[in-house]
């Protein structure tokens, strides 16, 4: 799987399915399914570190995991993360995106809307892919109170679709759309040409991005603040009874 072969989905009308991974060992897994990409996501923050949210995950922790996750899908397109503070200039984020290049990634992602339109011109230069991420943005927000996530996205609505056509201008080839009306993401998802990955926005993406750990222990550290319902299964319980019933058996 490549980019082009992503982009060509989006025209094809075929869905791209998406999964966070942090490591070696489930990337193998998770390539052998074939799962479209990878995303080694700064969320690992909350899901591996233990932090409330993702503003202490250093660009040395994207390192880390996006090489692990590397050495374990050698063929399957991998997205990651640039973290919080690594990518305030158009030096910095060169410099950040290169080292997570680097380390095994084919694009990198970043939070913001139209006010990054001159990294992600600057990135492009250099030829690296770029994923943009609008909508509701962790890096934004540190204390993720609903209230507090209700007003950040409601200041951000409001620009929504001009965001997305501004990264899009800049030339950005891939857009997270996170958190938002699903009407308004089917409508962004009509008006720009690069493939729109929802994340907790509806059905009307052309693909959507998955946190691992809440399909395997329906972990409450997301946020579905919109839809009543989601695309995680009902069953995704059974690993989390697997594993208790494992270990009484084995004590």
């Amino acid at each position: 799987m490549n980019l082009k072969s992503l982009k060509s989905m989006k025209k094809s009308g075929k869905k791209i399915t998406i999964l966070t991974c942090y490591d070696a060992s489930f990337a193998r897994l998770l390539e052998s399914v074939a799962v479209d990409a990878l995303l080694v996501g700064d969320s690992l923050g909350m899901f591996i570190k233990g932090d409330a949210n993702t503003h202490n995950v250093s660009l040395n922790d994207m390192i880390y995991h996006t090489k692990a996750v590397a050495r374990g899908a050698k063929s399957t397109f991998i997205i990651s993360d640039l973290p919080i503070h690594t990518y305030e200039t158009n030096d910095l984020a060169y410099k950040s995106a290169m080292a997570l290049i680097d380390a095994g990634a084919d694009m990198i992602k970043l939070e913001g809307g139209a006010s990054l339109g001159s990294i992600v011109r600057h990135l492009k230069t250099k030829d690296i892919k770029v994923c943009g991420h609008i909508g509701y943005m962790p890096q934004s927000i540190k204390d993720k109170s609903s209230n507090d996530i209700q007003y950040a996205l409601k200041k951000t609505l409001g620009t929504i679709v001009e965001d997305a056509k501004a990264l899009e201008k800049s030339g950005a080839d891939m857009l997270v759309l996170s958190s938002i009306p699903e009407d308004v993401a089917k409508r962004i998802t009509q008006e720009i040409s690069i493939p729109t990955i929802g994340f907790h926005s509806g059905g009307t993406c052309d693909g959507e991005v998955f946190i691992l750990y809440d399909l395997l222990i329906n972990s409450n550290t997301s946020y579905d603040l919109y839809l009543n319902n989601t695309s995680v299964s009902n069953k995704n319980s059974d690993t989390k009874d697997f594993l208790l019933k494992f270990m009484k058996n084995h004590s």
